[in-house]
């Protein structure tokens, strides 16, 4: 059960009604304007808890018009993929005339105190987790969720093509020779389920048995995921990581286990982040395209700002398959 209040049917003058007083008095009462008298706002506020009634602070943001500062929150600032994220939407979103409050953890309790600071708007880069949180902050005022499709919870969303980029990654391994090819996922994490499946059909069409290693976005998760791996009979001879620290974590692992990269094993990642094309690492990945995704997740959001009844949208953007030498071939 998430800890967001749902909202409701009850407006600002089902509550004025109910209390015997003016629309504008029960307004101030609720924004605990000092000009009203306690025993009256003591009996606003009652009345206003007994109809359940939570105010539209998207709503009141727009018709102030004060409001310019936009709430953005990182699931994992750790994550090289989500601070690259996070910088650029604070770059867009300066460029649109807004300021960025950044967080750095996705709960509740952060998000609820941003609610609180009558922030205008939301963008959520890997938080929260549940599904179900996320619709629930999405109720209260325009979000966009960068990194995830969100589409059959009707929240506005941008994202890579997660199957599109798997199938990128495994149909190349495929070209190069390879049948022993393993995935290592990324378990909850955003698009993760996709990436799993898209390369697990790829892998059926051509009449291969998948072999998927489980694990999550990050290092550790690479490593250990990789250890198992290496422990099979059939060896794998590559490595599609869902993400790129978990291609990093496999590649340290794979150097202590003593096998080269690429020679022996192949080795995939999924993101691009900075580090992927510094040397020695050299990684070949899937390339989300951040700089495009942004610039969509910020006019997504600003359009629901301007406009709260817009449709909401969901949008989809195809990732490129960036090759080098760890995966044995180079353009």
């Amino acid at each position: 059960m998430s800890d967001f209040p749902a909202r409701t049917g009850i407006t600002l003058e089902d509550v004025a009604k109910a209390a015997g007083v003016s629309r504008s008095q029960a307004s101030r009462a609720l924004r605990n304007d000092p000009g009203v008298k306690e025993d009256t706002k003591a009996h606003i506020l009652a009345t206003a808890a007994n109809l359940n009634y939570t105010p539209n602070l998207a709503a009141q943001t727009l018709a102030s018009r004060q409001s310019r500062t936009i709430g953005l929150v990182v699931g994992d600032v750790l994550n090289p993929y989500e601070a690259v994220l996070a910088r650029e939407c604070d770059r867009g979103l300066r460029e649109a005339g807004y300021f960025a409050m950044l967080a750095m953890t996705g709960t509740t309790s952060t998000i609820r105190a941003f609610i609180d600071q009558r922030i205008a708007g939301l963008v959520l880069i890997g938080a929260p987790d549940e599904r179900e949180e996320i619709v629930a902050v999405s109720k209260l005022l325009p979000t966009v969720y960068v990194g995830r499709d969100l589409k059959a919870e009707k929240v506005e969303s941008v994202s890579s093509d997660d199957a599109l980029g798997a199938r990128l990654a495994t149909e190349f391994l495929l070209e190069l020779g390879h049948r022993e090819i393993a995935h290592i996922t990324g378990g909850h994490g955003a698009g993760a389920q996709r990436r799993a499946n898209a390369y697990r059909k790829c892998m059926q069409e051509h009449g291969l048995k998948p072999i998927i290693a489980e694990g999550r976005y990050d290092v550790d998760a690479g490593s250990a995921a990789t250890d198992a791996l290496m422990a099979r009979k059939d060896r794998p001879t590559a490595i599609f990581a869902a993400n790129d620290l978990i291609a990093l974590g496999a590649i340290s692992r794979l150097a202590w286990h003593g096998f080269r990269v690429p020679d022996e094993v192949a080795v995939v990642g999924f993101d691009d982040i900075p580090m992927a094309a510094s040397e020695p690492i050299s990684l070949t990945t899937i390339r989300q395209k951040v700089p495009e995704m942004v610039a969509v997740a910020i006019e997504i959001l600003t359009t629901k700002l301007a406009d709260p009844n817009a449709p909401a949208r969901n949008l989809i953007i195809a990732p490129e398959l960036i090759v080098r030498r760890s995966s044995g071939s180079e353009v």
